[in-house]
């Protein structure tokens, strides 16, 4: 019987799944501060015109309100977000164990106290990001999973395993 290169237990608590939140809304993708400072910046030339001149001076200072609103309202969504969640959780998902086997082909997951199974080959991911306390694993655009770092005892060895497989899918946050 084929042995895991890898078995790894691994939870997500209520504070993970707040993280998480926060790293898939501002670090997923490198554009979207960016982005919200061009949309900040568009909108405070607006106001920032007057009788044909620009006021530099309003236009620094809109610039810089509305982009702390702009990141405000991210935040305001990813808090609330994350209280539903927390609200409407009724599988007790959070800090139930999930064990992770890697195969050389597959991952297989299974949680006990949920009662569930289950088994992906690597190229049926959309994309594998690690963060700094986290190794993010893309099922879809939208659905992630979660393996905390302090979780995995041999952590340079997986790192190496998981770039190796997902190659281009692969990315750090």
């Amino acid at each position: 019987m084929e042995q895991p290169k890898f078995v790894i237990n691994t939870t997500m608590s209520k504070e993970d799944y707040r993280k998480f939140l926060y790293l898939a809304t501002f670090c997923r993708n490198k554009l979207i501060i960016p982005l919200l400072m061009l949309i900040a910046l568009l909108a405070s030339l607006v106001i920032g015109f007057e009788n044909g001149n620009i006021n530099f001076v309003k236009l620094i200072v809109s610039w810089v309100v509305l982009f702390v609103l702009a990141v405000a309202v991210l935040v305001f969504k990813v808090e609330q977000r994350n209280a539903q969640r927390i609200k409407t959780d009724k599988t007790g998902a959070f800090d139930s164990i999930n064990t992770l086997k890697f195969y050389e082909d597959r991952i297989v997951f299974e949680n006990k106290e949920l009662k569930s199974t289950g088994e992906l080959k690597y190229s049926q991911f959309y994309a594998l990001l690690e963060s700094k306390d986290y190794f993010i694993f893309y099922l879809t655009v939208n659905q992630a999973s979660l393996v905390r770092k302090k979780d995995v005892d041999n952590l340079n060895e997986f790192k190496e395993f998981l770039i190796e497989i997902f190659k281009d899918k692969y990315r750090s946050i």
